[in-house]
């Protein structure tokens, strides 16, 4: 079981090394509203990974990946919510002034954990690579405890990594908020966040 959940660990990081998505909404608020917001934009995006980990394991994703309305379904409603929150970024950047709803420093950031969740959970990438990894690693005879393990394996693992990104930004987020950089920040990160929008939408 340790061998199997190591071998696991490592795709998992080689996984989340992979910029997506779930990096780009992570440094956005890290920048936007410091390492207090990242964090919780870093964990809802492993909430939705533990999720995804538990459909998979229960055969949903399954169901997910192999139906083409279901799977349509969640992908362009992924896609809406991508576009909408760089959208949102270009906005400021283009006025010069955060997005009303954002979450910034000093303000409640209860916002941040949403967005990481729903920008996770509304990826049906993570299904596809959930339910087709898990199953790599269970046998038939293998301990249902492996199976919550490996879950638990892929968030821990992913938030390790999300919070790396949340520390390092909101350690020179007094740099990046400044006026004139924080627009150009916002506008990156809006086109970001729109590619990624328009690129699941053509997959």
């Amino acid at each position: 079981m340790l061998s199997a959940l190591l071998a696991f660990a490592g795709v998992a990081l080689l996984a989340a090394l992979v910029p997506g998505p779930d990096t780009a909404v992570v440094i956005k608020n890290s920048v936007s509203s410091g390492r207090r917001a990242g964090l919780l934009t870093a964990l809802g995006c492993s909430t939705g990974q533990l999720a995804w980990g538990a459909a998979s394991v229960a055969g949903i994703a399954a169901v997910l990946a192999s139906s083409v309305v279901a799977f349509a379904v969640v992908k362009w409603v992924g896609v809406a919510y991508l576009c909408y929150l760089g959208t949102r970024a270009l906005i400021a950047a283009f006025r010069g002034s955060p997005a009303p709803d954002a979450p910034r420093a000093g303000r409640p950031v209860r916002n941040a954990y949403r967005e990481g969740l729903l920008t996770n959970a509304l990826n049906p990438k993570t299904a596809l690579f959930t339910s087709a990894l898990l199953p790599q690693f269970i046998t038939p005879g293998s301990s249902p405890l492996l199976a919550v393990a490996l879950v638990a394996t892929t968030a821990v693992v992913s938030f390790g990594w999300m919070a790396m990104y949340s520390v390092g930004f909101s350690a020179i987020g007094h740099l990046l908020r400044r006026p004139r950089v924080r627009r150009a920040v916002d506008g990156v990160m809006g086109t970001v966040l729109v590619g990624f929008g328009a690129r699941l939408a053509a997959e």
